[in-house]
């Protein structure tokens, strides 16, 4: 438990410093870090029972080793802006969710509803499958469409309100797309970004009602996906004991998974080591296909191909360290922590910079990422890179509608809208 143990004091001791250098803990690091630990405690509370295998704790070296170097850049640039004299937090700026952003959620919303309607009944897929999943939102057009609903989504559950109740509607249908495309990482981290967008802004407060209403939704989403969804595939309509075991050991594997997986892979020495180039395969992959040599190159997939059994079911996925560490030697391994860090915290003071929604989205998404390293490394996805893309340019969509507005406004106001 000796390595138990240094966790938890380093972690009080970043958390310390990380307190004490932004004035709070909605920071990556905390995002990171916080998670983990708590996913680790349930891991070693279920290692070796309910038909779960032995736990290996030298594992959790990789996260007492990462975690110091990603907080590097914090405590410097914390350091720097708290001698600037500048401020380290702020809120919001937009009191109500833009029109242009309200507009294209009620047009997706139109698109999906279409698209479930003609899509569903002409699969040749089981609805709940990975390869519906795939054809219904995971490629071509339906699949980019699928990714613009993140940052919108992420915007809806920080507006919700008593006054925007029809945002709800959004978010449960996005949430919907989301169970059908059958990836849980994807309908995770929005809301994450969503509600830590809400809880740091102070719209929701803190309390135990949150974060026991967060654990029952995950688990409702997890359900559906897996008993709901099957049981109208299979036609069925009476729920057994055996397949309530099903769902709770599925729930609690998935849990686990990132961290036993890590655990099994370091048991056997790492048997799956890969090149650096992995971790970049979303530019890699862009750059074949605008240059034409995708055909040739072939697509550099991130997926490991690796799968253990962790006594309940196969997990091919290592937490954020563990994906990083086995493709990366140790230089590559700390200059990659560095440079990703950095990024992290210019983006938290982008968000203080310019304290508009479209950077509060960005910002939150990229900390949802790191708030699911207790599962996997995410950072190898093209969504990473598409989703601030997508939401830059909404973000000077609306400036110019805004100019356009405001210059109109402004001849009518002055006799000139003939001019």
């Amino acid at each position: 438990m000796l390595f138990v143990v240094c966790l938890c004091v380093e972690v009080c001791v970043l958390m310390y410093f990380e307190l004490k250098t932004w004035k709070t803990l909605y920071t990556p690091l905390m995002f990171l870090v916080l998670p983990y630990l708590a996913i680790l405690l349930l891991t070693i509370i279920v290692s070796g029972k309910f038909g779960f295998v032995d736990f290996y704790y030298p594992s959790i070296m990789l996260w007492i080793i990462g975690l110091p170097i990603f907080a590097i850049p914090s405590f410097v640039l914390g350091t720097l802006t708290q001698r600037a004299k500048l401020p380290l937090n702020s809120t919001v700026k937009n009191q109500n969710m833009p029109k242009l952003l309200s507009w294209i959620a009620v047009v997706l919303c139109v698109l999906f509803i279409y698209r479930v309607y003609s899509y569903t009944g002409s699969s040749r897929y089981y609805i709940g499958s990975d390869d519906f999943g795939l054809e219904f939102a995971g490629q071509g057009i339906w699949g980019h469409l699928r990714i613009i609903t993140l940052p919108l989504l992420i915007a809806s559950i920080y507006f919700v309100d008593r006054k925007n109740r029809w945002l709800w509607i959004v978010i449960f249908f996005f949430l919907f797309v989301g169970v059908l495309y059958n990836v849980k990482g994807w309908m995770i981290i929005p809301c994450i970004a969503g509600l830590a967008l809400r809880l740091y802004t102070k719209k929701t407060r803190l309390r135990i009602s949150t974060v026991l209403f967060t654990l029952v939704g995950g688990f409702l989403v997890f359900l559906f996906a897996y008993l709901v969804l099957p049981m109208i595939a299979a036609e069925k309509e009476e729920v057994t004991v055996e397949m309530l075991d099903y769902v709770f050991a599925h729930f609690f594997h998935y849990l686990t998974s990132g961290t036993f997986g890590l655990s099994m892979d370091m048991q056997l020495g790492f048997p799956d080591s890969g090149d650096f180039e992995i971790l970049w395969a979303p530019i890699i992959n862009l750059i074949n296909a605008i240059s034409g040599n995708i055909a040739k190159e072939g697509i550099v997939s991130p997926i490991n191909p690796f799968y253990y059994n962790t006594g309940i079911n196969l997990t091919n996925v290592r937490t954020f360290f563990g994906t990083l560490f086995i493709y990366t030697d140790f230089f590559q391994f700390v200059v990659y922590l560095l440079l990703s860090s950095t990024i992290m915290y210019f983006l938290k003071l982008a968000t203080i910079k310019w304290n508009n929604i479209y950077v509060y989205v960005i910002y939150f998404f990229e900390c949802g990422l790191l708030a699911m390293g207790w599962f996997e490394f995410y950072y190898f996805h093209l969504v990473v890179f598409e989703l601030p893309v997508i939401v830059v340019l909404l973000c000077f969509a609306e400036r110019i509608m805004y100019t356009k507005y405001s210059r109109k406004m402004c001849c009518k106001e002055n006799g000139l809208e003939k001019i």
